[in-house]
């Protein structure tokens, strides 16, 4: 509760019910070094002012110091608590201190954050807030072939960080309709504008939400009428197209039941996704929607291809959809229930279905495609795989593949460009080896974390791996306060040990494996720690 409020050149200032505001009470340190002559002439003396007044009730002054000019390394902030009535006069005398830069009021001032961002689940679900802020897919193309996207929406029209345009012009393929051949950057219909913003809706700018790669670039290709209706012909051109402009990733949002795909689109898909289009790092990374079928319902097409990862859908509690469709082509699953995100009309509102998942798990890839442009879609897929909290049955299942995505945690598995150099050389035999088995499964590297203990900001944390081949690299990765620090940990005996420092609020603690030669990674395991 509040008592009142002081306005102090034009700033309201709160004053805590019970506590003096300082003006009924004027005697105290700042009236004492105001009416002492020679009490404020250093900045040695606005500091201990500082100190004396600190936890005091009253008006913020804060003080800029810059103890080298125009050099850089000089500037430090101190904070006086002053009566109200003495705050122009305290102001006045500091400010002409030798090393001052300035003097003023200190008003609060925060992160221009999203209005609507608390209402998107799936961001915090599936570990998009964790990441760091240069951890936002920038750099990667993902094509949107939907209905279209309305380019001029307020949370799709600013432009990303390095000041290109968060939506290219794209094109339409729709047969027999006055835009095709056009641009993709008009939506009659909503849902490809819904997709591109679960995408890569801006962050922080004051509007709706954000994406949950809010760096990414957005390729409209518009393949789906006003009624949301299409053709395989002009699906397959879609994705050609997008493919050949160098798309990265490649969302479908949309599909058919059947237990074939046509011909014209498996095409398009196996084209996409095995060779490098020109300027690209590596082949397309295709996503698609499962489908909204249920239980009992047909595959949809063009998720059940075996080059594109099927995006089944979960709600808030990490439960499937009823809506869901099964099957055993399932990937992966990612919020797909109540999702919030851009309308054509310019505001925001939720929507419902494996078309929102799918645009979640293309972000996602995409994010990881910036971390490793040179990931395959084999790789990108697997990781994600390999990373997912299993929210069904045990193991894969035919609900949500190998579980819903966690971002985090992929992105915390960096694998090495090049072979660790702390890893030995594997001495081959000095006989000529036995071939094994071709049967025989490859050995890799297994472990865990047994041992995880938090000090205040410290956390230790230890564990086992099991590598025949010799001794293994573990890298923990810390993800928190807008950072991401990798340490590399050579096993000793089996074993590995690491402390780490942790920033203030959350923190994601990832341990990761390298096989000895391969370097092929295993997550041992992940640990999520709030620093209060």
């Amino acid at each position: 509760m509040l008592a009142g409020s002081l306005l102090v050149g034009g700033v309201a200032t709160a004053v805590p019910a019970g506590a003096s505001s300082g003006a009924d009470d004027p005697a105290g340190p700042v009236t004492d070094a105001l009416d002492q002559l020679g009490a404020l002439d250093s900045v040695a003396d606005v500091r201990s002012l500082a100190g004396a007044t600190d936890g005091d009730a009253g008006v913020g002054v804060g003080v800029v110091v810059d103890t080298n000019g125009t050099a850089p390394g000089g500037i430090s902030v101190e904070r006086i608590v002053a009566p109200a009535g003495q705050v122009g006069e305290l102001v006045d005398t500091v400010e002409d201190v030798p090393g001052v830069a300035s003097a003023a009021v200190d008003v609060p001032v925060r992160m221009l954050a999203d209005p609507q961002s608390s209402s998107q689940y799936a961001l915090t679900k599936v570990g998009a807030t964790l990441l760091a802020d240069d951890q936002d897919g920038l750099g990667v193309v993902v094509a949107v072939l939907d209905t279209g996207v309305t380019a001029t929406h307020p949370d799709l029209a600013p432009p990303l960080r390095d000041g290109s345009p968060r939506v290219l012009p794209g094109r339409t393929f729709v047969y027999n309709e006055a835009a095709n051949g056009g641009p993709g950057t008009t939506d009659p219909q909503g849902h490809g504008t819904h997709v591109a913003g679960i995408i890569a809706a801006a962050r922080d700018n004051g509007i709706g939400g954000r994406g949950v790669a809010p760096g990414a670039q957005i390729l409209p290709v518009r393949v789906l009428s006003s009624t949301g209706s299409g053709s395989s012909a002009d699906l397959a051109a879609g994705i050609r197209w997008a493919h050949q402009q160098g798309a990265d990733v490649i969302n479908m949002s949309l599909g058919a039941p059947s237990n074939s795909i046509p011909q014209d689109v498996a095409a398009a898909i196996e084209t996409a996704t095995t060779t490098v289009a020109p300027g690209a790092d590596a082949p397309a990374v295709v996503v698609a929607s499962a489908g909204n079928g249920g239980i009992g319902s047909l595959p949809n097409w063009p998720a059940s291809h075996p080059k594109a990862i099927a995006v089944a859908a979960t709600n808030s509690s990490d439960q499937v959809a009823s809506f869901s469709t099964r099957g055993s082509y399932v990937d992966v699953a990612a919020p797909g229930v109540s999702i919030l995100s851009t309308c054509r009309t310019g505001s925001q509102c939720t929507m419902s279905g494996t078309s929102m998942a799918s645009p979640v798990v293309a972000a996602a890839a995409a994010v990881l495609r910036q971390q490793v442009p040179a990931r395959t879609p084999e790789d990108v897929a697997a990781l994600l795989r390999s990373t997912a909290v299993d929210v069904s049955i045990a193991g894969p299942d035919d609900d949500s593949g190998a579980g819903r995505i966690d971002l985090a945690r992929a992105a915390a598995v960096r694998t090495p460009a090049t072979p660790v150099a702390s890893v030995p050389a594997v001495t081959p035999p000095t006989t000529e080896p036995v071939a094994p088995p071709q049967t025989a499964p490859p050995v890799r590297l297994a472990g865990g974390i047994d041992s995880a203990v938090v000090d205040r900001r410290r956390f230790h944390l230890a564990g086992w791996v099991s590598e025949p081949d010799g001794p293994a690299v573990v890298r923990v990765t810390v993800i928190g306060g807008g950072r991401l620090v990798n340490l590399d940990e050579t096993t000793t005996g089996g074993r590995w040990e690491r402390t780490v420092d942790l920033q203030p609020g959350a923190n994601l603690v990832c341990a990761t494996g390298y096989d000895n030669p391969t370097n092929e990674p295993t997550v041992l395991g992940c640990r999520n720690i709030t620093v209060k």
